[in-house]
């Protein structure tokens, strides 16, 4: 009660009329508390951002009127800082008087008065925060099936590989090509294929772990990178998952549903390749050998790559290579 009778006095003289103006015609929420953090000043931006009238906050402990309980501390340190150091800069949650929870940025300057406390500038920033998430997730992965892009899986690819040189780990990656799938968009339209696509993500997401990387490498094509690999059983384990994630049926419409097949090529690091680029190839290779020589096994010997490498003259797809 003490810093209201304090606010009273500051409002009430004229000295402080300017200050008054200003502060209640400022275009950003201004909060002023006390050393004890009870509010004693509250301007009409205040008022919009967090719905109560100054009559109502007048008085009242600023962290118990607006911050949810997980960020109490954070705040309280972020104000104790403010009298101790004179500044304090934040970024947490923070409630209306609605009960809505928004995310706001604060400012937080010590007053050195005969009364010090703290001038707090905050700033809903929940929308642009939003909207930095959306244009972050939409750089990071495919817009139809919302798996990670390629750049996304290159990069993790690489710290997989730096990750699993440090610890003397392996790394599995599974190249995916999915086996007609022309003939479905030629059949069925480019809806049903992108139905397909969306599906089998979905699918794969749904039996991997959290951890594991799952990637459109393009069109057709899926990279699935694991990392920490426990032996052969791991890797068998894992492909068994990935066939039985490709195979389920997918509905299209009322009478019809599709179950789709693939073509699975397996690269081990560092025992097929060392880098990032050639572990890709390694298993691109294994795969396109599948497709074409109907081969079963996901996983062909790096010596056996080299010599395919030049009996199948890569590239590997060309313009006339069935899907």
């Amino acid at each position: 009660m003490a810093g209201w009778i304090i606010y009273l006095i500051k409002r009430t003289s004229p000295d402080n009329n300017r200050y008054h103006a200003l502060f209640q015609s400022s275009p950003s929420a201004l909060i002023e508390i006390d050393d004890q953090l009870n509010i004693v000043g509250w301007n009409l931006s205040a008022q919009t951002t967090f719905g109560w009238k100054e009559s109502e906050t007048i008085g009242q402990p600023l962290i118990d009127l607006i911050v949810p309980l997980k960020d109490r501390g954070h705040v309280y340190s972020a104000l104790q800082q403010a009298l101790k150091t004179g500044k304090s800069d934040s970024k947490n949650f923070n409630l209306t008087k609605g009960k809505k929870e928004i995310f706001c940025e604060w400012h937080n300057s010590r007053i050195d008065h005969e009364h010090p406390g703290i001038l707090c500038t905050a700033r809903d920033i929940t929308e642009i925060t939003s909207h930095v998430s959306t244009l972050t997730h939409q750089a990071c992965h495919d817009p139809l099936t919302g798996v990670t892009n390629r750049a996304v899986m290159d990069d993790r690819l690489h710290h997989a590989i730096d990750r699993a040189q440090r610890a003397g780990s392996k790394i599995a990656l599974y190249f995916i090509d999915l086996n007609d799938f022309k003939l479905i968009n030629d059949q069925y339209g480019h809806e049903a294929g992108d139905k397909i696509l969306i599906g089998i993500a979905s699918s794969l997401r749904a039996c991997l772990r959290n951890s594991d990387t799952i990637s459109r490498f393009g069109g057709d094509e899926f990279i699935i990178i694991i990392e920490d690999i426990e032996g052969e059983e791991h890797i068998k384990s894992v492909l068994t998952a990935i066939e039985f994630a490709i195979s389920e049926p997918i509905v299209l419409d009322n009478e019809t549903s599709l179950a789709t097949k693939a073509s699975i090529g397996m690269a081990i690091y560092p025992d097929d390749a060392t880098d990032a680029d050639a572990l890709i190839k390694a298993a691109d290779i294994a795969m396109y050998l599948q497709k074409k020589q109907k081969i079963k096994k996901p996983r062909i010997k790096s010596a056996s790559r080299k010599k395919a490498t030049a009996s199948l003259e890569l590239p590997l797809y060309s313009d006339t290579s069935p899907v």
